[in-house]
């Protein structure tokens, strides 16, 4: 079993807006949290050493920058991590307006 670590991100997309759409399309509750280390309000399913998603804006609390460099174009981030359902899951964060823009396997 491969278990990847994968990173999505959505140009158009406001933080509410991004998980309504994600959580219509996986049919599952986000949790609200707030943390300055996530750069305040971000959005959490699943934990520990499972998978599990973060969905977060694209700004890194320090300095005001993007958190992604690389992806400085897109506003919101969704990290699925520990996943062993990679491709099953991209098919359907294109249906949520989302972008694969990296897949890293451990």
């Amino acid at each position: 079993m491969t278990v990847a670590y994968d990173l999505y991100g959505a140009k158009d997309l406001a933080l509410l807006s991004a998980k309504v759409n994600v959580e219509r399309v996986l049919k599952e509750a986000f949790e609200e949290r707030d943390s300055y280390y996530q750069g305040g309000i971000y959005y959490m399913l699943g934990g520990g050493d499972a998978e599990h998603f973060v969905l977060k804006l694209n700004v890194d609390p320090f300095d005001g920058g993007a958190v992604e460099q690389d992806y400085q174009d897109y506003t919101v981030l969704l990290y699925i991590n520990a996943t062993d359902r990679s491709s099953a899951l991209e098919e359907i964060m294109k249906q949520a307006g989302f972008k694969l823009l990296r897949y890293e396997v451990f």
